[in-house]
Parts: C-alpha cells; sequence; structure tokens
C-alpha cells in the first residue's frame, strides 16, 4: 500500500512540474509553433502565414490566401515620369546630371522630404560639376532610396555601403538561404548609389528569369539584399531592413505592426501581380514651374521618380511598368485574407487543466502493466484530439504540449516504480539456492530412510 502512495504522490509532483514548467517555456519556441504549423494543416489549405509567438499578449495568427484579394490602390506610390522629353525641357536626352539635380530639387521644393528614384543613375562620361550638384541635391533628403540591377559574375565585386545598409545577414532569417538567387556585382559602372541618407535595392537580376512573381530578395555575399519596391514600402513606414522578418516560403513581415507579404521560397512575392495606376503619375517636366500643390496632400510617400523613356532597356521598361503593383502589392497585403488570432484561456484555467491532467496520470499510474499503457495512450490521445478540435472550432490554443511533456514524464516515473517490483516478483518466485552442507544431509537422510524401510 505504501508503495502504491508513493508512486502516485511522485507521478503527480513530477508531471505536476514538466506541465507548469511547459507551459511557462515551450509557447513561441519553435516547437510551439511546428505544432501550430501541424495543427493548422488539418483545417486550413496551405501556403498559409503564421505571425504572433502563442503568447496571451501576442497569440498564433493564421493569414491565408484570399479568394479574390486585390491591392489597396490608396497604397499606390506618386510617380514622376521621366519621359522622352519630346520638347526639350532638359539640356540633353536622356537626362544629364545637371538635369537630375534640377528634377530632385524641385522635389524638396514641392514638399517631398522621402524621394526614391526607380531609374539607374549611370553615365558614361559625366560633367564634374552636374555631378557635384546632384550629389548635393541627393544629401538634402531626409531618407532616399536608389535602384541598380544586379547580376552574378566570374569575378565578384565588394558590396556598395548603400546595398550593405539596406542588407540583412543571412543568418537572421529563417528558411534556406540556398534557394535566393545569388549576385554577386552590379553589372553598369559609375553608377551613382547616393551617400550617407541612401539605401540602395536591386531593380533588376540580370541573371534570372523573368517570372509572373516579382523577386523581392537577393544574396549577396553572406547577406540578403532587397528589391528597390521593398525598401520604398520600408522607407514609407520608417522601418530600417533589420525590422523586417523573413520566412522564406511563408512571409515576410515589415515590422510588428506592419504589413505582412506572402513569400515563395526563391524570395518572390508568392501571388501573381495585378494592374494598378499610380496615385498619381506627373510628367518631370510639370517640375520646372509646378506649384505648391502639385504633389497630392494626402499621397503615401515617398515620390518616386521613375524611367519611362522609350530607349530604356526592356528589363528597366518591364520594371517600370510593374512598379505601382508591386509597391501597392507590398503595402496593402495583397492575396491574404484577415488574420484570425488563435487565443490562449486565461492563465488559471490552463494551469487548472495541466493540474487534472497530473491528478489523472497518479490515478492511472497504479493500473497494471497493460492497462496502465492504455490509459497513458488514451490520456495521450485525448491532449492531442482536444487540441486541434479547440483550435480547428473554436480557434483556441491549449496547452497541450505541456500536457504532453506531462504525460512523458508521468510514464517514467511510472515505470521507474514499477520496475523493482517486477524484479521482487521475479525473485520471489526463484527456487531459493541450497548449500553443500544441505544437500549433504538430505542425502544421509535419504540413506537412513531407505535402510529403514528394508528391515
Amino acid at each position: 500500500m505504501a508503495g502504491t502512495f508513493q508512486r502516485r504522490l511522485w507521478v503527480l509532483l513530477v508531471s505536476a512540474a514538466a506541465a507548469i514548467a511547459g507551459w511557462i517555456y515551450i509557447p513561441g519556441k519553435t516547437l510551439d509553433r511546428l505544432a501550430f504549423t501541424t495543427v493548422a494543416r488539418g483545417f486550413a489549405n496551405p501556403p498559409f502565414f503564421i505571425t504572433g509567438n502563442g503568447s496571451h499578449a501576442s497569440p498564433w495568427k493564421l493569414r491565408t490566401f484570399a479568394a479574390q484579394g486585390r491591392p489597396d490602390t490608396r497604397q499606390a506610390p506618386v510617380l514622376v515620369s521621366l519621359g522622352d522629353d519630346v520638347d526639350g525641357f532638359f539640356q540633353s536626352s536622356p537626362p544629364s546630371p545637371i538635369d537630375m539635380a534640377v528634377i530632385l530639387t524641385n522635389f524638396q521644393r514641392l514638399g517631398a522630404r522621402k524621394a526614391a528614384t526607380a531609374g539607374v543613375l549611370a553615365w558614361d562620361a559625366p560633367d564634374p560639376i552636374g555631378l557635384a550638384a546632384l550629389d548635393k541635391a541627393l544629401s538634402r533628403f531626409d531618407s532616399l532610396v536608389m535602384a541598380a540591377p544586379l547580376s552574378r559574375g566570374a569575378v565578384p565585386e565588394p558590396m556598395p555601403p548603400s546595398f550593405r545598409m539596406a542588407s540583412v545577414p543571412l543568418e537572421s532569417i529563417h528558411g534556406d538561404p540556398s534557394w535566393l538567387p545569388s549576385v554577386n556585382r552590379i553589372p553598369l559602372s559609375s553608377v551613382i548609389l547616393g551617400r550617407e541618407n541612401t539605401l540602395t535595392g536591386f531593380q533588376v537580376l540580370d541573371s534570372e528569369p523573368r517570372t509572373p512573381f516579382a523577386p523581392l530578395l537577393a544574396k549577396w555575399e553572406d547577406r540578403v539584399v532587397f528589391a528597390f519596391p521593398l525598401l520604398t514600402v520600408l522607407q514609407r513606414l520608417d522601418l530600417t531592413p533589420d525590422k523586417v522578418e523573413i520566412r522564406l516560403g511563408e512571409y515576410l513581415k515589415l515590422g510588428p505592426h506592419g504589413p505582412t507579404v506572402p513569400l515563395d521560397r526563391y524570395g518572390r512575392l508568392a501571388v501573381a501581380l495585378r494592374p494598378v495606376s499610380p496615385y498619381a503619375e506627373i510628367p518631370a517636366e510639370l517640375l520646372i514651374d509646378g506649384g505648391d500643390e502639385l504633389f497630392p496632400a494626402q499621397a503615401p510617400e515617398p515620390v518616386i521618380l521613375r524611367d519611362d523613356r522609350s530607349a530604356a532597356e526592356p528589363a528597366t521598361r518591364s520594371f517600370s511598368k510593374n512598379l505601382p503593383a508591386m509597391i501597392a502589392a507590398i503595402a496593402s497585403d495583397t492575396g491574404l485574407a484577415p488574420a484570425r488570432d488563435y487565443c490562449r484561456l486565461q492563465a488559471k484555467w490552463e494551469l487548472l487543466a495541466l493540474i487534472f491532467v497530473a491528478l489523472v496520470l497518479a490515478a492511472v499510474c497504479q493500473l497494471p502493466a497493460f492497462a496502465r499503457n492504455i490509459g497513458f495512450l488514451t490520456i495521450t490521445t485525448v491532449c492531442l484530439a482536444a487540441q486541434s478540435i479547440a483550435a480547428a472550432s473554436a480557434m483556441l490554443w491549449l496547452p497541450g504540449l505541456s500536457a504532453l511533456v506531462a504525460v512523458c514524464c508521468g510514464f517514467v516515473v511510472a515505470l521507474m516504480f514499477a520496475a523493482p517490483s517486477v524484479a521482487s516478483a521475479e525473485k520471489a518466485l526463484e527456487p531459493e539456492p541450497v548449500t553443500k552442507g544441505e544437500t549433504q544431509a538430505r542425502s544421509i537422510r535419504r540413506s537412513a530412510e531407505a535402510a529403514e524401510s528394508d528391515r
């Protein structure tokens, strides 16, 4: 009786302690996320996107593709279109550095403190005075995003500072980075990349085939560089690249409260682009004499200078055409249904449930071996079923992993206490050892009994 009570007490104490430890430390960890992902696959069609950390303050959130998801057109940018200049407003065509300096100076005159240049600023033999004027104009912005094409060559080049500031280490992302397109150089010489206030993203990836899915990430050395449209949205949200949560094959999350962007394992936007018109499109020539109200007051920043010249490279023209759609898709959670919160019960109810599991384990542990194993297996099945049913039907995330930890620990403790009992029973069934003296005495006794019977 004392052994049975001791076994129950130890199973109760150990399983309860294990459950409470799991309740404290498991939420938000990789195991908890894996469990939520596995349960979600039972009632949601992948791909889906999981945010939150499974705690009471930030429960797991599940998002799936919407049936007819469309980008929010209000998130489209204001574009300043740099066209063919058929009327000769600028000094040269394509515009020279001094022309670009004039355009960007008018950006500032019209109130734009954040700007982005989607066209590549590169000249074969630029005028030094024009370059100095352009550099001065670029330095006046509070923040600036610039663009450049990237490719992969036999001879790698060092990463420019503005690309490095707009990148994150490979080890900071979740997933296998080997799937990302690899780059190591800018295929143009003398590209202007701004100063300390500038972040640079890639315009196109020359080494990658064209697909309907826009590339957002690429791998350069031991870092991940961002696409120009992604950087403009970060600029709009006043976020730095290190605030982006990257999960390859799942999503990009822009800051703790920013949009979530579906992402495939190759670092591309996981939804096809839908045509979107710019918030406003202003020819660059109008900036010269434009009034102070030329830029819409309620328009999202930054104002973007886009290369719309007919003589531009085909890849650049395609990039310019898709630019409003890409920015709107990134900024407006396109293609995703609203997030569903999988809340947890109040802490007191979760703890009571775990204590109840420990009590049931203590009651089951004194059964015979076969019945005890069936009991533990039944408790495990009930925990798994409750976890799945609560998530699918009530959008609740129960402390199922903590309960399973309690079951495992209780099972081990029950086995430890059962082992000595089995050994004692086996020992009791063994015949007692016979000494040499006892054997001789038995032989003499048998001989005496035989002689007596002969008489």
